[in-house]
């Protein structure tokens, strides 16, 4: 997570120049004659490129990076369309993929700079994902381990799962979690005895 957290900034940096080398070839089909139609993915380059060196001290919290993630997309795609009619198709399926890399990143990034949390429910243990929830369910784990800077869950395949808590637990809300996570894989494990 840390390291995609990293890598943000640089993606910013090769949108931006990706989208000035295209708006350029943009304007080099049409002789210069429709630079109003570029300005703006000039300015959401321009935009994309300070926020890419930026990023650390602009925005720590990353809160609008989804909103530019969502101006380039828009933009890739647009110019992707303008550049269709121009006869560079290559150029276009390249637009077009990076709009594609763009909405990715979206929806990804989105759940990278948002912290994460475990959910205990009935059915098992939600760990966050990338596009969607993993649930462990309660009959494949032996044991749930919380301390205040971590959880570790041992399945009873011998795998198991640390993570590291963004947040420190106090020790009657540790006390209270792992009683109850023993109380479900108590449950579940008399529910296969007796099937």
């Amino acid at each position: 997570m840390e390291r995609r957290k990293r890598s943000t900034g640089l993606l910013h940096v090769v949108a931006g120049f990706f989208l000035i080398a295209n708006a350029g070839t943009y304007n080099q089909e049409h002789n210069y004659e429709q630079l109003a139609a570029v300005v703006p993915v000039y300015a959401i380059a321009l935009l994309s490129l300070v926020y890419g060196f930026m990023r650390k001290r602009l925005d720590p919290q990353a809160r609008y990076n989804h909103w530019l993630r969502l101006m380039q997309f828009l933009v890739f795609a647009v110019l992707g369309v303008l550049l269709t009619n121009t006869g560079k198709s290559l150029t276009a399926v390249s637009l077009f993929l990076w709009a594609g890399i763009t909405l990715l990143l979206l929806f990804t990034e989105r759940k990278v700079f948002h912290d994460t949390a475990l959910l205990l429910k009935e059915d098992g243990i939600h760990v966050p994902g990338y596009f969607r929830d993993h649930v462990l369910p309660w009959t494949i784990i032996e044991e749930l381990v919380l301390r205040q800077d971590y959880v570790t869950i041992l399945r009873k395949d011998k795998k198991y799962v640390q993570l590291e808590l963004l947040s420190p637990v106090s020790g009657p809300e540790t006390d209270q979690i792992n009683r109850y996570c023993k109380e479900q894989i108590a449950q579940f494990s008399q529910h296969i005895i007796e099937s």
